[in-house]
């Protein structure tokens, strides 16, 4: 019996990011507590599409990592954001 792809998405306050189904998620995990425990810090992630990102995680930050089956992934083909909205400020936000 076959297991279906499974990638991961991994939320920040209101951003959200796809990781691929290779992702140490253990050890990113273990990346983002220790950002908390030492008062904050950068956390560097890799994308689905291969972008770098560069996160600030605080004791204040909402984190939610998420198990997404393959039939639930964006297809990169048909222009659907693998990467969650990024807001400039109140009135205006980009996709």
């Amino acid at each position: 019996m076959d297991q279906a792809m499974q990638s991961y998405r991994l939320t920040i306050n209101d951003d959200w990011y796809y990781l691929s189904d290779s992702y140490n998620v253990a050890d990113l995990k273990a990346t983002l507590a220790a950002a908390v425990h030492s008062g904050g810090g950068f956390v560097d992630i890799v994308s689905s599409v291969q972008a770098q990102v560069s996160l600030l995680i605080t004791a204040c930050s909402v984190v939610k990592l998420e198990t997404i089956s393959e039939q639930n992934l964006p297809d990169a083909g048909s222009g659907s954001s693998v990467v969650g909205p990024t807001y400039i400020d109140d009135d205006y936000w980009l996709d």
